[in-house]
């Protein structure tokens, strides 16, 4: 069973009938889906992924707004601490940062028993996939994409 399927699998049973309804299963689905495809994104390109790979991974980013949108509202009916659901705060916002932090939250998203806390960490990279999205906008669209690897340097 692949790691995305696993995910989703021990979210749904850990939070009892929550996501019964189709479109809401669906959006979790999608969300989980593109934050497995932007973990292999960051996994394969390293560092250093080439414009062509920024523009796939933005356009996958893209391709899911709606879903993020509904899982997040559809989440905020849940019941937990007042800071499960806000990201943490980033010191740094360039690419190598981003790209630790959404590796390792992936992997302890893949980690975690709990469901509730499965969905926060989930909303948390999300949130990360839409920093990046918008790191390369609109540089993406016009086929140009490149990643920042300092704060306030310039495109490479």
């Amino acid at each position: 069973m692949d790691l995305v399927k696993r995910i989703e699998d021990r979210i749904v049973a850990g939070s009892e009938d929550f996501f019964d309804e189709p479109a809401i299963r669906e959006d979790l689905h999608v969300t989980i889906r593109i934050a497995g495809d932007f973990y292999a994104f960051l996994v394969k390109c390293g560092e250093k992924p080439s414009a062509g790979e920024v523009t796939y991974v933005t356009d996958t980013i893209r391709s899911g707004m709606d879903e993020f949108f509904a899982l997040a509202y559809t989440c905020k009916v849940i019941n937990a601490e007042r800071g499960t659901w806000a990201p943490d705060p980033h010191v740094r916002w360039d690419f190598p940062a981003l790209r630790e932090e959404f590796l390792r939250g992936f992997e302890q998203l893949a980690e975690s028993p709990d469901a509730t806390k499965s969905l926060a960490s989930l909303l948390a990279l999300t949130h990360l996939e839409l920093v990046f999205l918008a790191q390369n906008f609109p540089s993406a669209i016009f086929g140009n994409a490149t990643v920042s690897t300092k704060p306030g340097s310039d495109r490479s």
